[in-house]
């Protein structure tokens, strides 16, 4: 008897359809993201709630109170079930383990974008706000279920993505709703996840990641600046930044990356590499332990000059006649330039000291020697104190400058040019953060322990009122602030807090709580 080939034909095309099912890729949330997204903004809930100690014992207290709050106004059923998101979030729908992601294009106003974990549970809590009058009742879209809360945001979802979108008017809402489907039907290979610059981002761990153009953010004026005959034509829509923000252990760190893929601009970033060096902290012992600001760099004078030359807005204004005094000049400079705020006091103008490593005393001699062309104020006059040695004269500052021991020195404090050469204990090389400088190809640091340490600022805490008292006591956590940048434009800064054993969210959140009386 012949076999019938229909039970052999089926059990094939179930074999065959469960390969393909298994063989497509699953659609992740971050699909949706468009690859023309000019702004992306990555924020790590879980990473946030557990470092800043909401779940601590400690807060209990506090998540009562909220508790509490919430139950005022509302009925029995949705106070039992917002109690219930706050004790579990998953209860939401929304998986808090998975990054909430903002993103914004020139056409596609501002969304955010999270990971639906249950939709049966989404959709429970999107009725239990519907009941309370926060949003719309809910309605199908094109492969989507939507909501409408307070006619300024669109609340999309489907089994996968959740994503809420800020509108304004109904022209711009009903636009939204004939894009969501194509965003939705976005695969990995189509979206900003599959783009480099993506990728480095998510690379930068940090609680909170984000990339962004400079165009985007300055908006119209970035066709202005570009027409106004910007510096080697830089077009700012072919800059991208990337940056990250982590709470760590006693400390708060940012991360900044530029990044293109114009090669004439990275052209343009190679050249600001070679005419930068690594500081060689040559003058750190000269600065007193109490400086108030500390700005460094390494310098190679011949680069920056050859940079220039190719700068058009530097060629309109240089002269041709003083091709080799300018570069003589810039040449002079080579390695370490470091400048710092002294002192401040209500009487007197801020007392600063400068220091950089030059080849010869060329250019405070052609600054003596041309001062008939500076066109000083009546009175004004550069005068010669020694071999090298000058000081400018004026109703408001004498500023002593000059060069010793192939080192040029500037200062507006008489006691400082008396010290000038001289190193002082102890001094910014004793400081924690100086170890961070060297090697780096330029520094700022923010003392903040020395400036609240200024009688000056003393006295507003005590005597300024409430306002004052509470910036000094916030400031008062803070040792330092620190930021460092490499050859490849790439920037790292530090919050460094007095108190390394707490994480500085968890920090934070105490002192909002103390300061909130809670």
């Amino acid at each position: 008897m012949k076999k019938s080939l229909f039970p052999r034909l089926a059990l094939m095309a179930v074999v065959v359809a469960l390969v393909s099912a298994c063989s497509q890729k699953k659609q992740e949330y971050t699909d949706v993201i468009p690859a023309n997204a000019h702004t992306v903004v990555s924020i790590n809930l879980k990473s946030l709630a557990d470092k800043a100690g909401l779940n601590d014992k400690e807060n209990k207290e506090v998540q009562e109170k909220l508790t509490n709050a919430l139950k005022s106004g509302m009925n029995a059923a949705t106070f039992q079930q917002m109690e219930m998101i706050m004790k579990d979030p998953k209860k939401s729908g929304i998986d808090v383990s998975e990054p909430l992601y903002i993103f914004t294009t020139e056409t596609f106003p501002t969304t955010i974008v999270a990971k639906v974990s249950s939709e049966d549970d989404l959709h429970a809590l999107l009725e239990t706000l519907e009941k309370e009058k926060v949003c719309q009742p809910l309605a199908n879209g094109d492969g989507f279920q939507f909501t409408q809360m307070g006619n300024q945001v669109l609340i999309v979802y489907t089994p996968s993505v959740l994503m809420l979108t800020n509108y304004s008017g109904t022209t711009q809402l009903e636009k939204i709703k004939e894009n969501i489907p194509a965003l939705l039907k976005q695969t990995n290979e189509n979206s900003i996840v599959s783009t480099t610059i993506f990728k480095k981002m998510q690379k930068m761990g940090g609680d909170i990641s984000t990339m962004f153009s400079p165009a985007s953010l300055l908006g119209p004026y970035a066709n202005m600046i570009k027409a106004s005959d910007m510096p080697y034509n830089i077009d700012l829509k072919d800059m991208k930044m990337l940056g990250s923000l982590s709470f760590d252990k006693g400390k708060v760190s940012m991360k900044y990356e530029s990044f293109t893929e114009n090669p004439e601009l990275q052209a343009l970033f190679d050249k600001q590499k070679k005419a930068t060096c690594p500081i060689e902290n040559t003058f750190l012992k000269y600065f007193p332990k109490s400086t108030l600001m500390y700005l460094s760099m390494g310098i190679n004078g011949e680069e920056f000059y050859n940079m220039l030359l190719e700068n058009e807005q530097f060629q309109k204004n240089f002269s041709i006649a003083k091709a080799n005094e300018v570069k003589e000049l810039f040449g002079t400079f080579q390695k370490d330039i470091a400048m710092g705020l002294i002192n401040f006091t209500m009487n007197n103008a801020p007392t600063f000291l400068m220091y950089a490593s030059v080849k010869s005393a060329a250019p405070v001699q052609l600054l003596y020697e041309k001062k008939s062309e500076l066109g000083l104020k009546r009175g004004d006059d550069i005068l010669k104190l020694g071999e090298n040695e000058y000081v400018y004269k004026s109703k408001e500052l004498n500023l002593f400058f000059g060069v010793r021991n192939n080192s040029l020195y500037a200062t507006n404090d008489e006691m400082l040019y008396k010290s000038i050469d001289k190193a002082v204990n102890p001094s910014i090389k004793d400081t924690e953060f100086a170890s961070n400088i060297k090697g780096k190809n330029s520094a700022f640091v923010i003392n903040a322990e020395a400036i609240l340490a200024l009688p000056i600022v003393k006295m507003l805490s005590e005597y300024g009122g409430t306002q004052y008292a509470t910036a000094f006591a916030l400031v008062d956590k803070i040792a330092y602030v620190e930021a460092v940048g490499d050859p490849n434009n790439n920037a790292d800064m530090v919050i460094q807090l007095k108190d390394k054993n707490v994480n500085a969210l968890k920090q934070i959140v105490n002192f909002i709580k103390e300061f909130a009386g809670i």
